[in-house]
Formats: C-alpha cells, structure tokens, sequence
C-alpha cells in the first residue's frame, strides 16, 4: 500500500489546539526568522507543526485562528480534508497537518518507519545560501559539504570554473532567471550538476523543478521531463499531498528531493524524517541551520520514539 494510504488510515483525536509564536535569530534569514508552532492533543500526547510564513502578522493570524481547528476523533484523511474545507493559507493547512501526524503517530505508539515498515537511512543533504556576487568566497564559509548555489545570470566562465573547482556544487538553483546562453555557460563547467528551476527553453542535461510544484498534478503541467522535482510540504499544503507527488513522481521515473522553507524547529526535524523516508540519497535541501553544531556528511534520522521526527 502507498505510504499516502497508510498514514492516512490513521485515527487521531484531538481535544486541544494551541499556538506559540516567536521569533529566532537567523543571519541567513536577514535578522529574526518569525516563527511559529501548533501544538495538538488528545488522549494524553501532544503533536507539533511549524508555520513557515515570512511575517509576524501572518503567524500571529495563524495563532487567531486555532480555535476553529476541528476536534473529535477522525481518520486522518478526513481531518484533513475538513481543514482543507475552511479557507486557510497552504503553510496553516501544513502546519497543522504536520502537527495532525505527529499526535496521530504517537497516538498509534509508532513513528513512520514502523508504520511503514522502512529502515530510516542517513540523509544527503545540500547547504544553500542565496545570490552573492562571488559564490566561491561564499562557498569557503561551508566547508566539506555539498551546496546548493543561486545562480545570477550575470556571473562570467571564471564564475563557473571556480565552482567546478570546489567540486562539492550539487545543484544551482536559476529560479527561472537567465537565459539559454546562461545555461550553457553553467553547463561548460559543471555538466553534471542539477539545475533548478531553469529559465524558459534552457531545461538542458538535468534539470529539477521547484517554484511550480504547488501539488501532484503540477508535474504533469511542467514544460519538460524533469530530471526530479523539489517537495516542499510547506508549499504544498501538507505532507500527505507532498507524498502524493512523490507517488506521481515515482510511477513517471522522477526523481525526487525534500527542501526547506526557513524551517528552525520541529518542521526541519520532520524535512529530515520525510527525506530518509522518500529519498535518503538525493540532493535534500534540509542542511542543519548555522549554530547547530557541526554539519556531518550525512544527517542521521533515527526512530527512537513515537511521532514524526523531534526538534532539530
């Protein structure tokens, strides 16, 4: 059975919803990342979710709104398909469905793994950081890691080669910007590397999509076959929908790879969590934040106790 069917047949109560919000500071960020956590119980336990919108106001608006979170016992399918019912902004539905999974796991005494019978395996993962004018400098502050660079189309060949020469450049991320002759001066250096979100008529080599993956059937939609697709729950309005891309994915011979949203608590630890479960081997976008401590080849993922991942 798809791992979207298993997790979905899960019972959950819920009796209580409530909300914290704060703030942490993240230099990458650009100051204080807003930050926000739902927590539901029910039957003795507690599920977490983190909201990733970019203002206070929108994670306080999200705390407002936890009254009219649905309570009772449900399937989990269907407790999600009431929220989705009520007009709610795709980061509130993935938050609180994130929260929903965790409950309903440690309701069940079990953690994804069990549930679906895997054997969590580390996690590649890539460390990004955004546009600067000579990502080679930038790359020396993260040291024996893969990266995930933003490209701007205005960087020349010595760019290029100078990334080649690290040879740790997993993916370049276009966000659509450049042009084909762009591309092909990227290609030249790197002619392995994955690039993301291409401009328009370059999707040349291979190529992933990210901007555009807002639910299942944007895969479809997308103007090439990609080489994999980037999951962002957060985007997608939940876990259960990014598993269901995975599942469209996995069926069309598309790779796949978890990212992040700026994620500085629970949901980082649950990126991590969905990552072994998915694709432990591919470029994931879920680098532990500066601060934390050493960044190791490979991110462990363990299944000690009940739930859907802890803290980060």
């Amino acid at each position: 059975m798809p791992p979207t069917l298993e997790l979905a047949a899960l019972e959950v109560s819920i009796v209580d919803v409530d909300c914290d919000v704060g703030a942490v500071p993240l230099p990458s960020y650009g100051g204080d990342r807003p930050t926000s956590v739902v927590c539901v119980r029910g039957l003795g336990a507690t599920g977490r979710g983190e909201h990733v919108g970019w203002t206070g106001a929108a994670h306080a608006a999200f705390r407002d709104a936890a009254g009219s979170v649905p309570r009772g016992r449900w399937r989990l399918d269907a407790w999600v398909a009431e929220v989705a019912r009520r007009p709610r902004h795709p980061y509130d539905r993935a938050a609180l469905e994130a929260a929903a999974i965790d409950l309903a796991l440690r309701q069940a005494g079990t953690d994804l793994f069990r549930l679906l019978g895997v054997t969590p395996q580390p996690v590649r993962y890539v460390v990004s950081f955004g546009r600067v004018r000579d990502p080679y400098a930038e790359a020396r502050h993260h040291p024996g890691v893969e990266l995930k660079v933003d490209v701007d189309p205005a960087w020349d060949d010595d760019v290029y080669r100078a990334l080649a020469a690290l040879g740790r450049v997993a993916v370049l991320d276009f966000k659509g910007s450049g042009d084909a002759a762009t591309v092909a001066r990227a290609r030249r250096a790197l002619p392995d590397v994955l690039i993301e979100d291409p401009p328009p008529g370059a999707a040349v080599g291979p190529v992933s999509f990210d901007g555009s993956i807002a639910r299942a059937e944007d895969v479809a939609a997308l103007p090439v076959r990609p080489t994999a697709v980037n999951l962002k729950p957060a985007r997608m309005g939940g876990v259960l929908e990014a598993l269901r891309c995975a599942a469209v994915c996995a069926e069309a011979g598309i790779g796949v790879y978890v990212g992040g949203m700026f994620e500085v608590g629970v949901g980082r630890a649950q990126l991590r969590t969905l990552a072994a479960l998915l694709c432990p081997d591919a470029t994931n976008d879920i680098a532990p934040l500066p601060g934390d401590g050493p960044r190791p080849p490979r991110l462990p993922v363990g299944a000690s106790e009940p739930g859907f991942g802890g803290e980060a």
